[in-house]
């Protein structure tokens, strides 16, 4: 989906859109520093099929774009571990994005 559906349906606050506009968010928005701010906004979500779609669009924008603002996203992962400690294995998975691609 384009940028503007991505923020239609993320503005629904519809589960399965928020998740579906976060994914595509980070398949395909071609603005990055956007992308990474929408993306951490989500990780404050109480609802944990929402963070992990946040964390997994993050490591789609670090292989797509080959950079992200790391520090913000290591905070980001470590506190969203603490919250949600079922999420540690798309939480390992986006870090070695992380590393492997930026």
């Amino acid at each position: 989906m384009n940028h503007d559906e991505a923020v239609r349906i993320l503005e629904s606050g519809v589960e399965r859109n928020v998740v579906a506009g976060l994914i595509s968010i980070g398949l395909n928005e071609s603005d990055r520093i956007w992308a990474q701010q929408t993306c951490l906004k989500y990780f404050a979500s109480s609802n944990e099929s929402v963070v992990a779609s946040a964390i997994t669009a993050l490591g789609h924008i670090a292989r797509r774009h080959g950079k992200l603002d790391k520090d913000i996203a290591f905070a980001a992962l470590e506190e969203a571990k603490t919250r949600f400690p079922s999420l540690e294995g798309v939480i390992a998975d986006t870090l070695d994005d992380i590393e492997a691609f930026t």
